[in-house]
C-alpha cells in the first residue's frame, strides 16, 4: 500500500502540461518531412507561454482516477484545483471515504494518503525545500514545477533548453537537480506533425535520471480540451507513470473549468482529526520530540 501512497503523492506533483495547438503556424500545414526545419526552442517556449498566459486557474470537480500497480487496480473520484502561482488542491474518495488530500500554497505543500504507512499528514515549507530540506522521504520532483506542470508556468528563457529532434518528435531538454541534489533531466515532448484537439500536440513530459537515462516518472497526455472562452488547451485525459515501481495513474479531468475562482481557504492546510503531521524538513512529528527513524531511512 505504501507504493500506492507514493503514486498519489506524485499524481498531484507530476507533469500535466497543456498548450494551444492551433494559434501558431509552427505546427500548421502538412506533416513536415524528416529533413525539414523543426520549430526552434524559442518558438516552442513562446508557444507554451502563450497558452499559460490564458489561464489563472484550472478546476475539475468530477475527477476520475484509476491507480494500477502490477495487476492491482483502484478506482477513485475526486476534485482538482490549480491556481497561479502555487495554489494546488487534490482530494480523492472511494466509496464515500476520503483517501487522498494534498495541496500547496505560497508557504508550503502537503499530502495525506489514508493507506500510507504511517498515515501522517506530511508537509514542508518552500523555504526549507529551497535550502535542500527534504531529506526524510523520497521526493524526486521540485514542487515549484507544480503550476508549471499544469501548463500554467513560465517556460523561458529558451536558452535553458537543449533541442532534440527525430522523425516523430521535437523535444525540449532541461538539465536540473532534484531536491536531494541529484542531477536529472526534464524533457518536454511535442509531436512533430500538426494535430488538432483532442489529439495532443504536446505528447509527454518526462523526468529522467541524468546519469543512467532511466525514467523516474512521466506524464503522457492522451486527450486535450479546448476552452472556448480563453482559447487555452488543457489536458483532458492523461497517464502518470512511475516505472521503477510498476505504477500508473490514469486521470480523466471531467467538468473542466478555466479561470473559475476558488475561495482562499481551499489552499489552506488544516490538521486532520486523529492524524499526526510530519515535517519533511525536520523529520519530526508535529508536537513530538524525536525524529522518526524509519522515515529517515527510506
Amino acid at each position: 500500500m505504501r507504493n500506492k501512497a507514493h503514486l498519489f503523492v506524485f499524481a498531484g506533483l507530476l507533469f500535466v502540461v497543456g498548450c494551444d495547438q492551433t494559434r501558431f503556424n509552427i505546427f500548421r500545414g502538412n506533416d513536415p518531412p524528416p529533413s525539414g526545419k523543426p520549430p526552434s526552442a524559442e518558438q516552442l517556449v513562446a508557444y507554451l507561454n502563450d497558452n499559460a498566459g490564458r489561464m489563472q486557474t484550472i478546476r475539475s470537480d468530477t475527477l476520475s482516477l484509476t491507480a494500477n500497480q502490477g495487476l492491482q487496480s483502484l478506482g477513485l473520484t475526486g476534485k482538482l484545483v490549480v491556481e497561479k502561482p502555487r495554489g494546488l488542491r487534490l482530494v480523492a474518495d472511494m466509496a464515500g471515504n476520503r483517501m487522498v488530500d494534498m495541496g500547496s500554497n505560497q508557504e508550503e505543500f502537503w499530502y495525506w494518503v489514508s493507506k500510507a504507512d504511517p498515515p501522517y499528514q506530511f508537509y514542508c515549507s518552500y523555504n526549507a525545500l529551497k535550502a535542500g530540506g527534504v531529506r526524510h522521504k523520497p521526493f524526486p520532483f521540485q514542487p515549484e514545477w507544480i503550476v508549471e506542470a499544469m501548463g500554467m508556468g513560465l517556460y523561458g528563457p529558451a536558452d535553458r533548453y537543449k533541442q532534440e529532434v527525430d522523425t516523430r518528435t521535437v523535444k525540449l531538454v532541461e538539465p536540473t537537480t532534484s531536491p536531494q541534489g541529484k542531477p536529472v533531466r526534464k524533457v518536454i515532448v511535442f509531436s512533430r506533425r500538426p494535430v488538432q484537439p483532442p489529439e495532443p500536440q504536446l505528447m509527454a513530459c518526462l523526468l529522467l535520471d541524468d546519469a543512467t537515462g532511466h525514467e523516474i516518472c512521466s506524464a503522457h497526455i492522451l486527450d486535450t480540451y479546448l476552452d472556448r472562452q480563453t482559447g487555452a488547451i488543457v489536458p483532458k485525459r492523461l497517464e502518470l507513470r512511475w516505472p521503477e515501481n510498476k505504477l500508473k495513474l490514469s486521470l480523466t479531468l471531467n467538468g473542466l473549468a478555466v479561470n473559475q475562482q476558488s475561495p482562499p481557504e481551499v489552499f489552506v492546510r488544516r490538521p486532520l482529526n486523529g492524524v499526526p503531521s510530519f515535517d519533511l524538513a525536520t523529520g519530526r512529528v508535529e508536537g513530538g520530540n524525536a525524529a522518526v527513524q524509519r522515515l529517515q531511512s527510506r
